[in-house]
């Protein structure tokens, strides 16, 4: 990690860069449904999909099923593209809540390795994980929602569908917004079209969105 931040702080943003250091951080610590060993195998396995393309993952040994370790590289290489079908598939084999900690997981390792590859910085991987296992956190009331495959926290439809969709697993929740305040734009912000660090527009940030998740067929 010294490394990391050593090529990180000459570059980027202090808040950032703080960002990015709790995300690699999390991804090697242990979730509500996986454990620390696990999340920090199927981050691997992500990053490694979202490169290649392909839907069958890196070998990462027995630290996490082959199984989940399949549904990982699917949602990070898009190949094939998820579909409700599949999701229902996987739901009845790993549950929900599960299904719900491993996007949130896929997203932001392969945000945090983009975002390094794209501005040429060492590739690096999350920290050594210990032994802890999952913590099993009671989900919230939960609901279903019109727009979103997944359980949703209660009550449902009252904010946007990308919004809600990982309310259920409130640590994975917190997790993906703590890296999108930093490297997009701060939830509280959303209402405030002319919201701006200093150096693009809201505009611009909203093109540059656009033009990510049509390339990448977000249903959003």
């Amino acid at each position: 990690m010294t490394g990391y931040l050593g090529v990180m702080s000459a570059t980027i943003r202090p808040d950032l860069e703080l960002a990015h250091r709790r995300t690699w951080s999390s991804l090697a610590s242990a979730g509500t449904w996986f454990s620390a060993r696990e999340r920090r195998a199927l981050a691997r396995v992500g990053v490694a999909a979202m490169w290649s393309g392909s839907a069958e993952p890196v070998d990462v040994g027995d630290d996490v099923s082959h199984e989940v370790a399949a549904v990982a590289a699917r949602l990070a290489s898009g190949s094939p593209h998820p579909t409700r079908d599949w999701y229902e598939s996987v739901r009845e084999r790993i549950g929900a809540l599960a299904y719900v900690e491993l996007v949130g997981l896929v997203a932001v390792a392969s945000a945090a390795a983009s975002f390094r590859r794209t501005l040429g910085l060492v590739e690096i991987e999350p920290p050594e994980a210990n032994d802890d296992g999952p913590t099993r956190v009671d989900p919230p009331e939960l609901a279903d929602a019109r727009w979103n495959w997944v359980p949703v926290a209660a009550p449902a439809d009252k904010t946007a569908a990308v919004v809600q969709a990982l309310t259920a697993v409130p640590a994975t929740f917190d997790e993906l917004w703590s890296l999108a305040d930093a490297q997009y734009i701060p939830d509280a912000e959303m209402v405030d079209p002319k919201w701006t660090r200093g150096t693009l527009t809201r505009v611009d940030m909203e093109l540059i969105a656009t033009r990510v998740s049509f390339s990448r067929e977000c249903h959003y």
